[in-house]
């Protein structure tokens, strides 16, 4: 009750009601508005309609007129709706919130063309210097009409106007080129986004448009970006720029774009964290250790100045956490440990401790390695499974398949829709020579997961080296490739049943461009066995050798140069 009094007061006594109401007036208004107020609450919109729409009339409010045209809509009646928000409108010429009301009504009716005049008249109705926003905007209130193509000829007849008068010329070409855009209409919204780049290259609403426009293949839209980063445009946009050409594997250009951007913002952590994530995906982990350290820097001082503004969070932790991956890939341990140290958020944390527990386990410190993994939260799902995964690191470091392949037996059957545990119990299951339940595992699996690539790899693998099904391993291969083509692993695999089959050179040609793409002692005990196998037996010790360097440990290169040299 103490709610609706409120909400009816407020109605009855906004600054913008009639100025002069006699206190009659003012107790059948607030009287009025609280049977309103009960009667919506009585799921009587009808009703509760019906009453503040006197009370709006009554007082000239405007809030008084937006609960009105509230209710109208929960009666799902469009046509009075309607007539409502152009009572309000008609009562409050300019009010923007009224014309928002009216044309959002008259898209929700499919009325697209009735909806030119309201547009028009809610624009001018803007100080010019506001005008561009409110421009950007109109795309939004077309955004579920199913009809785009028509919505897009609405939007350009409504502001052809405004382009007439020769102001906002770019936020209106980029709400335009947006309309176009939402009706699958690429080819006119570039030539919408290059209207409003000639008009303003330095425009923000543009550069979106254009950003949305990036494909595969090099444009004009990539040109309207490099302008506008050029011209001084927005380090959000241009960073935006960089991940969408990293998403699309234009890896050089990314780094270029994350250098430029470097260039014009050096003050920016963002902007040198993501040149710093590219060369390290890259593998040039000088240029990386570089920028993360760059970036790191420009967070520590920020953090150091009060008067600087907050930090990023996100920003620091990726920074520190890749910094971490390289010194730990160094074989820097203790460093890898500090930048760790760094990482203070509940979420970060995870991360970090799965970490820090390998890292500890390189290091053969098991006993702390147990004191992190037994400190681990566990306050839900996700904090529980990333404490099961480093338990289970922890247990293979100690040569104790078995309990790791207890745990993950009894992890999957409490996360049963977790595919990351179960491809980790089959491949324990592996370990311990248990094929047929490694089998059933992944199997089951792929049913439920179809596109969880790992699990066709893995089963398909499993196929080729036994030397059966040798059809069925290639369709397994064949269809994880297609979800990651570039996978060296699964290149692997493909080498290895292309070996099986008889087919050393196709088999020779994959294996050497998967090391090649990731150095590895397992991939370089394949490709040395097929280079022996073709009688290139100094390639191929030179091969293995380079696998020993990587992992003297690894059990599939020491069994294979045992098995094919008979040395110990």
């Amino acid at each position: 009750m103490a709610a609706l009094l409120t909400t009816s007061a407020g109605c009855a006594a906004t600054p913008q009601a009639k100025s002069q109401v006699q206190p009659a007036e003012t107790a059948q208004a607030f009287y009025q508005g609280l049977l309103a107020e009960l009667s919506s609450q009585a799921e009587d919109f009808v009703q509760a309609h019906a009453l503040m729409l006197n009370l709006a009339r009554i007082t000239d409010d405007p809030q008084a007129y937006e609960r009105a045209t509230e209710f109208a809509l929960r009666s799902r009646d469009g046509d009075t709706a309607l007539t409502t928000a152009r009572a309000w409108l008609k009562a409050a010429p300019g009010s923007h919130d009224a014309a928002r009301y009216v044309i959002q009504i008259l898209v929700g009716l499919n009325r697209l063309e009735d909806t030119i005049e309201p547009i028009r008249a809610d624009l001018a109705a803007y100080p010019v210097a506001e005008r561009g926003a409110a421009i950007a905007d109109l795309p939004r209130y077309f955004s579920r009409v199913a009809d785009k193509k028509r919505a897009a000829v609405v939007v350009q007849s409504a502001l052809a106007p405004e382009l007439a008068r020769g102001k906002q010329t770019a936020a209106i070409w980029a709400a335009v080129g947006t309309m176009q855009a939402m009706a699958s209409e690429p080819a006119s919204a570039l030539k919408s986004a290059l209207n409003g780049a000639r008009a303003e290259p330095g425009n923000r609403q543009v550069a979106q448009l254009a950003l949305y426009l990036v494909q595969n293949e090099k444009s004009q839209a990539d040109d309207i970006l490099t302008r506008f980063i050029a011209a001084g445009g927005s380090v959000d946009s241009g960073l935006a720029y960089v991940r969408r050409l990293a998403e699309l594997a234009r890896t050089e250009e990314a780094y270029a774009t994350a250098q430029t951007l470097t260039s014009l913002w050096a003050g920016s952590a963002e902007a040198w964290l993501l040149r710093g994530s590219i060369a390290f995906q890259n593998r040039d982990y000088v240029a990386a250790g570089d920028a993360l350290s760059r970036s790191v820097s420009i967070l520590e001082k920020a953090d150091a100045d009060p008067q600087a503004p907050a930090t990023d969070a996100r920003v620091a932790a990726q920074a520190y956490f890749l910094l971490a991956v390289m010194a730990e890939n160094d074989k820097n341990f203790e460093q890898a440990l500090a930048y760790l140290d760094k990482l203070t958020s509940p979420q970060d944390q995870r991360r970090a401790d799965q970490r820090r527990v390998q890292i500890l386990l390189a290091l053969g410190r098991q006993d702390a390695a147990m004191d992190v993994v037994n400190a681990m939260p566990q306050d839900d799902d996700e904090s529980a499974r990333a404490k099961i995964s480093a338990e289970v690191e922890l247990l293979r470091a100690r040569k104790d398949e078995d309990a790791a392949y207890q745990l993950l037996s009894e992890a999957m059957a409490r996360f049963p829709k977790d595919p990351d545990l179960a491809y980790e119990a089959a491949m324990s299951a592996d370990k311990l020579k248990n094929l047929a339940v490694m089998e059933s595992i992944l199997r089951g699996l792929i049913a439920k997961h179809p596109d969880y690539y790992q699990a066709l790899n893995a089963l398909g693998y499993s196929l080729a080296d036994r030397n059966v099904q040798l059809v069925e391993a290639r369709s397994l291969i064949v269809k994880a490739l297609s979800f990651a083509p570039k996978d060296p692993f699964i290149i692997d695999s493909m080498g290895w049943v292309e070996y099986r089959s008889g087919n050393l050179d196709a088999a020779n040609t994959l294996l050497r461009s998967a090391f090649e793409a990731k150095p590895d002692a397992e991939i370089a005990a394949h490709w040395g066995e097929v280079l022996w196998s073709l009688g290139q037996r100094e390639a191929a010790q030179t091969t293995w050798e380079r696998g020993r360097q990587l992992n003297p440990d690894n059990e599939t290169l020491r069994d294979t140069v045992r098995r094919l040299t008979r040395t110990p």
